[in-house]
């Protein structure tokens, strides 16, 4: 018998069996407890391993961070038409000067200007930041030409805050800059007979027009495209014209002046023959009417009212001296405005 075997009999012998049994049950605890920390630790391990990709996810994710509203532009290619009136941007501004810009904007780094950026989406929201004189809360994100019109495009889409005219001005100005039609139809989320409807609102409505009358969120497409058949008449332009040089024109909101320019359109009967005087800037200060032989020019600048009625007198006088015969003064003008 091997040495290590007589040791063991020595240990072993005069022992019952029951306390031998009672030693095997700690061994298989130990044994157990043993195999339920390694589970443990392998448990342990997979959540380290799942919280260290998370770790590199959260690293590789798009961040919102806080830029100076100077360092960002306008995106290539304007969605919106600029109106002084508009309340909703008053009401957004307040909202940030109270509770801080809520959603952040998408921006692009510039491609041709190292440390600036360009904006896809969120342009009133810049405007407030700047005007309060806050950093913007933007997003971040490498986007080619296409993607950051797509993205524009499907923001206000989302959004629903772009009038019928502004989605046809957008549609127009993709169009012009070379984008394709598929390009132009996802960024509006249209199909290609909506599509060209809207541009055939732009090419029918002159780009001056349209910036006068403004965004008009309440006008929509039939109404439009009314329009767009009433401007084909014969003495539309001169109609138009008069309407845009009027003081309730440029007093009213731009759904109201939607309403003066297709309300003078409509209106039937022969055309009075005008002319428009206009100041260097391109205001309209008179209109001068002509029937038969006679003249009326009217005016609603109060200005020039003012300045036309103190200069009668002397105009009088100065068409006087100018008639080669003095009798011939007797046939001078009244001075009827």
């Amino acid at each position: 018998m091997k040495g290590r075997d007589a040791l063991r009999e020595i240990l072993t012998s005069g022992l019952s069996p029951e306390p031998a049994a009672a030693e095997t049950a700690p061994k298989r605890a130990t044994a157990g407890a043993i195999k339920a920390m390694n589970l443990g630790l392998q448990r342990l391990s997979k959540d380290a391993e799942e919280a260290r990709q998370l770790r590199a996810e959260l690293d590789q994710a798009e961040r919102v961070v806080e830029l100076a509203a100077s360092l960002i532009d306008a995106s290539i290619v304007a969605d919106r038409i600029a109106d002084a009136t508009d309340p909703d941007f008053a009401q957004l501004r307040a909202s940030v000067a109270e509770h801080g810009q809520q959603v952040p904007i998408l921006v692009r780094p510039h491609p041709d200007a190292p440390g600036r950026y360009q904006a896809a989406y969120g342009h009133r929201r810049l405007r407030a930041a700047a005007e309060l004189g806050r950093p913007v809360r933007a997003i971040v994100r490498a986007l080619s030409d296409r993607d950051l019109v797509i993205a524009q495009g499907k923001e206000n889409n989302e959004r629903r805050d772009l009038s019928f005219i502004e989605r046809a001005l957008f549609a127009a100005r993709l169009d012009e800059r070379g984008f394709d039609r598929p390009t132009i139809q996802a960024a509006l989320g249209v199909d290609a007979p909506e599509l060209s409807r809207l541009l055939s609102v732009t090419n029918a409505v002159s780009a001056e027009l349209i910036r006068a009358i403004g965004p008009a969120p309440k006008i929509g497409r039939p109404r439009w495209l009314a329009l767009v058949d009433l401007l084909g008449e014969a003495g539309a332009g001169q109609k138009v014209q008069d309407v845009l040089g009027s003081g309730a024109f440029r007093n009213a909101a731009s759904d109201q002046r939607f309403g003066l320019v297709l309300t003078s359109l409509q209106a039937k009967g022969k055309a009075t023959p005008s002319e428009t005087l206009r100041l260097r800037d391109g205001r309209m200060v008179a209109r001068i009417e002509r029937t038969g032989r006679s003249l009326r020019l009217t005016s609603d600048v109060p200005a020039f009212r003012a300045y036309l009625e103190a200069r009668l007198p002397e105009l009088v006088r100065e068409f006087e001296a100018a008639q080669p015969e003095a009798g011939a003064a007797g046939n001078a003008p009244s001075g009827r405005r």
